[in-house]
């Protein structure tokens, strides 16, 4: 519930946003008709460009895991759309000719059965809409986090917020362009669709057009959203915090023996079920159960993995079993095949099944890799525990569950991260952090210029040549691509991968005067980039502070970098 009043905030402070406020003229002019009956211009404008939110986000969606549709493909054509009418707001004869040579008056009077005076009231609102779909979607941090948070693990719940966030940007959007228009109706030279007013408003459009696909409507915002005097991106996330808090809050006890009884969801929508036929929590009453929820790019479920095969290979005769649901962060971990293969190289006997469309993981209201459900024999979880460490204190509940006494196969542990690392880090718009140089970060390809890496402020990263900027990844259009990044940390990993996962070199740099090695991935500085997967590129003897380069060939995509100490 909180998410949707978030979600319908975010779409009314949209309005504000430094990318909305450089096309506000395209609102207030599309709503202005040379037909001074027309008073439903705005409201169409406003209607469409819902639409056209919607019908971006599910094309953006169906791109990342199909047909991985270039994300600015569609800015292309959202800024040729705008082009063109601002060409027949300047050469309104021609248009005129153009509509005369196709009959096209003849056919919308037998279609709609108006008067030809108002041939193509409908069409012109409706394509300043839609052009402006792909512009809008990219403002809003809540549109960010429902893409990339809510959409794959609920659509419903997702599409649902989506609409929500639609509705609020449409209010927002009508008071504009009715208050616009209600200035601009006044002045009668102004809705003359041979007038110098209206011709001007047509340069107008082309100027922003050109400005959508060249990228520098990113300048503009930038400079925009230097000078404001509010940031409403900051008000979103303060309200996101909020949310993700509630969210954790639910879940209690972690890390702590229950005593209540608390029934296990059912597994539901899992798939390709390895190593075993499908499971099901009900079939399982006499046995103590533990659901592992991670994924193979997670370097925190990585280092959690060979607790849980040991505790498989300890108890599974004793009454134990393990079901490891594999929830994916990335597209790439959807495919099946890319999951088997981990399973088999990283040695994992229990059962493992895939959770692509989140369906368990929101049955269990988790949010956190890994993650651990400990069930006892009467189908009610007992124990809760999220992310790495406590191993010892997780076998010992699942003793007590089994009801033995014995030595622990697993020792204290500590987990290796340490206050000061660097976070685990995004390089994709959906969740894109520390980024410094020019332009910004933004879906497209751009010809970015690093800033110096002596003024490179630490947990920051900058790019330097030709990347194209994706949703979850950002990938490399030449061989002379960098990435530089100043860390906090002993452990270095990248997520990457490759095109058609052909075996690709990224050169690896480390800073010299820190005292240190190439990871185990990466041999001598020579990184192998040949699928999907998570890299160790770097080990440093301690804690350090380094500066990393990488030299990314043409093709490689490269998604995070996380972190250990």
């Amino acid at each position: 519930m909180l998410l949707l009043l978030i979600s319908f905030i975010a779409g009314f402070l949209t309005i504000l946003a430094p990318c909305v406020l450089p096309v506000i003229p395209l609102i207030i002019g599309g709503s202005v008709s040379g037909n001074t009956k027309q008073k439903s211009r705005p409201y169409i404008i406003a209607a469409s460009l819902a639409a056209s939110i919607i019908i971006f986000t599910l094309i953006l969606k169906v791109s990342t895991y199909l047909i991985n549709v270039p994300p600015n493909a569609l800015l292309y054509f959202s800024g040729g759309l705008v082009i063109v009418l601002g060409l027949v707001s300047v050469f309104p004869e021609l248009w005129e000719k153009i509509i005369i040579e196709l009959n096209w008056q003849a056919k919308s009077q037998r279609f709609l059965g108006e008067s030809e005076r108002n041939k193509g009231k409908y069409v012109g609102p409706i394509l300043i809409g839609l052009a402006l779909g792909p512009v809008f979607s990219s403002c809003s941090p809540t549109y960010a986090f429902i893409l990339a948070s809510v959409l794959p693990r609920n659509f419903l719940g997702g599409f649902i917020y989506l609409i929500t966030y639609a509705v609020a940007l449409v209010i927002a959007l009508l008071l504009v362009s009715l208050l616009g228009k209600k200035f601009i109706s006044k002045l009668g030279w102004a809705v003359d669709t041979h007038s110098l007013f209206r011709r001007i408003i047509g340069v107008i459009f082309i100027i922003i057009g050109i400005a959508i696909i060249s990228g520098q409507e990113i300048k503009i915002e930038t400079w925009i959203g230097n000078r404001l005097p509010f940031d409403e991106a900051h008000i979103e996330q303060v309200l996101l915090t909020k949310q993700h808090k509630s969210i954790a809050a639910s879940i209690s006890g972690n890390g702590v023996l229950n005593t209540k009884s608390t029934p296990a969801p059912a597994l539901v929508g899992l798939t390709n079920w390895i190593n075993s036929q499908p499971l099901q929590i009900s079939q399982l009453k006499g046995k103590v159960v533990l659901v592992d929820f991670w994924t193979y790019s997670c370097v925190n479920c990585n280092r959690a993995l060979p607790y849980v095969e040991k505790w498989y290979q300890t108890y599974q005769n004793k009454g134990f079993v393990v079901i490891g649901v594999h929830t994916p962060e990335f597209a790439f971990e959807h495919i099946p095949a890319n999951v088997q293969k981990f399973v088999t190289s990283d040695g994992i006997t229990y059962p493992v099944a895939l959770d692509n469309n989140y369906d368990t993981w929101n049955a269990y209201s988790n949010d956190s890799w890994p993650a651990d459900y400990l069930i006892d024999k009467s189908g009610n979880i007992r124990y809760v525990a999220l992310g790495e460490g406590n191993y010892n204190v997780t076998e010992e509940a699942i003793q007590q569950l089994l009801g033995i006494k014995a030595p622990l196969v697993t020792k204290p542990t500590v987990v290796p991260i340490t206050a000061n690392q660097t976070p685990e880090t995004y390089f994709g718009t959906n969740r894109d952090s520390g980024y410094v140089g020019s332009p910004d970060i933004n879906n497209g390809t751009y010809n970015y210029t690093p800033i110096e890496v002596n003024n490179l402020p630490q947990d920051s990263w900058t790019l330097s040549g030709n990347w194209q900027i994706n949703p979850e990844n950002i990938t490399s259009q030449n061989g002379n691509n960098t990435l530089t990044f100043n860390v906090d940390a002993k452990d270095v990993y990248v997520v990457a991968g490759s095109d058609n996962n052909q075996p690709s070199n990224v050169k690896v740099t480390l800073s010299p005067n820190v005292s240190g090695e190439y990871g185990s991935d990466a041999p001598n500085g020579q990184l192998t980039v040949s699928g999907s997967a998570l890299y160790h590129i770097a080990s440093f003897k301690s804690f350090s502070n380094a500066n990393i380069q990488l030299q990314v060939p043409k093709g490689v995509s490269l998604y995070t970098f996380t972190f250990g100490s």
